[in-house]
């Protein structure tokens, strides 16, 4: 990842997967036993969490201020549920993570930690929201937030009616509302960074079937995507002006429950968009169109990026390849197992070297870290990342990160230095 801030990425399989990928025929390689995945996830925890918490001030009306979290709801907090929600690391150095706690039991569920310190150490601040749906950085004290409010649960799924974009100059010790809409808006799985950044003052934000963009780093406007139908999924910048917008549409004009991956491309901001690919599903044959989605997409610079997609009723996907910024693709994969477990993201440092993640979804069949080096041609799985992941980024240097997820559904961060080939857990610490 040369720019993490303007990227959207994430971790890979473990061997479980690739074992049942094996067997059924789509030639992924095998590693080490699933339990050994598990065996990572009990190690002791050395790194020390420091938090440092804001006195209370003034707020303007737009602003949230954080104050000093009472001592008391800190260690309650601290042995309930916990949920890594979203992460963004600026460099190897530098980086955000919201946590999240039980909503349930507590009014402002919502925290961010930071770190200039490639984890060594984290300051704890308030987060305004009951669900973080984006993380993007624009420096090591600024960047947007996007969250859900007024959550609401109906026949077992919790809705949300107000989605807001935060934004903050102080390293979240306030927040101030730039953007706020009323409506009915969920969670996702697989979980997904909804916010890039581009620059100080150029953000980019998927709200609902909505692009969102600001140029001023303060007011918010919507970007059309002047392609019938064609629903947003993912995004992927190399810089302010060139981008990537991978979702769905009518594989023709006026097409019922018949459906591509198109890649939109911007060489303006998001001012204009133009469609560089249309891919189809996994099997023309067998497949339900109907179901195909946009997995991931990803650009390590201005000429290298990857697309994958979901054909859902194959539990396939096909990886996409290009070298020269989406004026050409090609399948650098074709019907890598997407399900069971789930393929979750991409993370790319360049156009060779790269990560896919994945969660284990459904079951039984653990998910975790693939590694690639020749371009997406093959992978190679990495247990130590562990087995369920929800997201990762990757950078240059061989550093990157990952949020897992144990067995008794507690999250962590785990840190490599390595390119992929070792992790350690470096939050939280006990």
């Amino acid at each position: 990842m040369k720019k993490p801030n303007r990227k959207t990425l994430f971790p890979l399989l473990a061997s479980s997967l690739l074992i049942a990928a094996a067997a059924a025929g789509s030639g992924l390689p095998t590693g080490q036993s699933a339990e050994a995945a598990h065996a990572n996830e009990a190690r002791t925890l050395t790194n020390t969490v420091s938090e440092s918490f804001s006195a209370s001030s003034s707020a303007q009306p737009s602003t949230t201020t954080d104050s000093r979290i009472d001592k008391t709801a800190e260690t309650a907090e601290s042995t309930e549920f916990m949920q890594l929600q979203q992460m963004n690391f600026l460099s190897a150095t530098t980086g955000w993570v919201v946590r999240a706690g039980n909503s349930r039991t507590q009014k402002q569920p919502l925290r961010l930690l930071v770190t200039q310190d490639g984890s060594r150490s984290w300051t704890k601040r308030k987060l305004p929201g009951q669900y973080a749906a984006g993380l993007g950085l624009s420096s090591a004290d600024s960047g947007w937030a996007l969250v859900y409010d007024g959550s609401k649960k109906t026949s077992g799924t919790v809705a949300y009616s107000r989605a807001r974009l935060l934004h903050t100059a102080d390293g979240g010790k306030s927040w101030q509302t730039q953007w706020s809409r009323a409506g009915t808006y969920t969670d996702s799985f697989p979980p997904q960074n909804n916010v890039v950044v581009t620059g100080n003052k150029s953000a980019y934000a998927i709200v609902g079937n909505q692009l969102l963009m600001t140029r001023d780093g303060r007011t918010w406007s919507g970007s059309a995507w002047n392609q019938p139908g064609f629903v947003p999924e993912h995004l992927s910048f190399s810089d302010a002006q060139n981008g990537w917008a991978a979702g769905t549409m009518p594989s023709r004009t006026g097409a019922v429950d018949d459906n591509v991956v198109a890649v939109l491309h911007t060489a303006d901001g998001g001012r204009s968009w133009n469609r560089q690919l249309a891919a189809g599903p996994t099997d023309e044959d067998n497949s339900d169109s109907s179901s195909l989605r946009s997995a991931a997409i990803d650009f390590a610079d201005a000429k290298n990026g990857f697309m994958l997609t979901d054909d859902i009723s194959m539990m396939a996907g096909d990886l996409y390849r290009t070298t020269d910024g989406g004026h050409t693709w090609t399948k650098a994969y074709a019907k890598l197992r997407s399900h069971r477990p789930t393929l979750v993201g991409l993370s790319f440092i360049d156009g060779k070297k790269g990560w896919i993640y994945a969660s284990p979804g459904a079951g039984p069949i653990d998910g975790g870290l693939m590694i690639t080096r020749d371009g997406g041609k093959s992978f190679a799985s990495e247990p130590d990342a562990g087995y369920d992941l929800s997201f990762a980024e990757y950078f240059a240097s061989g550093n990157g990160y990952a949020v897992g997820r144990t067995a008794n559904g507690q999250d962590y961060l785990s840190r490599t230095r390595d390119g992929g080939d070792t992790w350690k857990v470096v939050y939280p610490a006990k």
